[in-house]
């Protein structure tokens, strides 16, 4: 009789790196699937490490409809790609709940895209998406990552939105798409100075011939100011919804206070909503807002009024 054919036993790093995978898919199926709970961060904080692929970037699908290729060394990536979202899923929400089909989006700031392909999956190949990103190595990823998706509503901007039309040294690190990257100082690890254009958002559609925007988000690390005076014409004539930006540590590192970009949208009727426990409220002073995004419209637009009540904003 021939006897069984004798099984090679399986190679211990083998057997590890599949239970490795399994624990991933796991661990990615209830973060990206069960409500945010405080038990969420407790266990990111003690496994992600662990269980993080080993390919220094990865492309995965989003929970909410597109595709990104993040560097996962990191750490705001590194969470979108175990969470499948970002921390800032109010914002996203918003974004989602006021853009209607055929409206113009505008991502003042793009860096990697989130924003901008949020945008572009919720108008679905109608109106148009317009991302501002002026680093080269993030425009990089940017334009990377909008090439991985289907969408032709997208328009590439490589420039920064400032009050005049000219160049500016941009402040960034090389290692990755950088967040933080700024015209105005350089942080600690922030070594690369590069000459970028910069471009006031009025005169630039009308060079282009464009449609005014309905949405403008704006993260600009500290130029919020100067992108909305050179958008002057665009906020009194066209009213469209704002996002901003708006840390108080840049604010202080400018001597300046959040209050100066209410007095330069409140003659236009724009008023601040910010993320009060977790809900949009309108606000009398921006300074109650305590959030990093403060929501910008005019209450008194039938418009903006009906997109608000569709976000739930308190206070309408």
């Amino acid at each position: 009789m021939r006897s069984p054919p004798t099984q090679e036993p399986e190679n211990p790093l083998h057997h590890q790196s599949r239970l490795l995978g399994l624990g991933r898919r796991a661990f990615l199926w209830y973060l990206r699937r069960f409500p945010w709970r405080d038990g969420k961060a407790f266990l990111y904080d003690r496994l992600h490490r662990r269980l993080a692929p080993p390919e220094g970037w990865v492309v995965t699908r989003l929970n909410r409809g597109f595709t990104l290729r993040l560097d996962l060394a990191d750490p705001v990536q590194r969470r979108l790609f175990f969470f499948g979202d970002y921390d800032e899923r109010r914002e996203a929400d918003l974004i989602s709940r006021v853009l209607d089909p055929g409206e113009v989006f505008w991502d003042v700031g793009a860096n990697l895209g989130y924003f901008t392909l949020l945008a572009a999956a919720c108008l679905q190949n109608t109106g148009q998406v317009a991302a501002f990103e002026p680093g080269p190595s993030t425009f990089a990823v940017l334009e990377k990552n909008v090439s991985l998706n289907p969408f032709a509503n997208i328009r590439l901007v490589p420039l920064a939105a400032a009050d005049r039309e000219g160049e500016a040294l941009l402040y960034s690190t090389s290692a990755s798409a950088d967040g933080r990257a700024n015209l105005f100082r350089a942080g600690a690890d922030q070594t690369v100075r590069e000459q970028v254009r910069t471009v006031a958002l009025d005169g630039w559609r009308r060079h282009q011939g464009l449609p005014a925007p309905d949405f403008i988000k704006l993260d600009v690390e500290g130029a919020e100011l100067a992108a909305l005076t050179g958008a002057r014409e665009t906020l009194s004539q066209a009213d469209p919804l704002l996002l901003v930006e708006m840390k108080e540590a840049i604010f202080q590192a400018l001597g300046t206070e959040r209050n100066a970009i209410q007095e330069f949208l409140s003659p236009w009727g724009y008023r601040p909503a910010g993320l009060i426990k977790g809900r949009w409220r309108l606000c009398s002073d921006v300074r109650q807002a305590v959030g990093r995004n403060v929501l910008w419209l005019k209450p008194e637009l039938p418009r903006h009024r009906h997109k608000a009540r569709r976000a739930f904003v308190a206070g309408i």
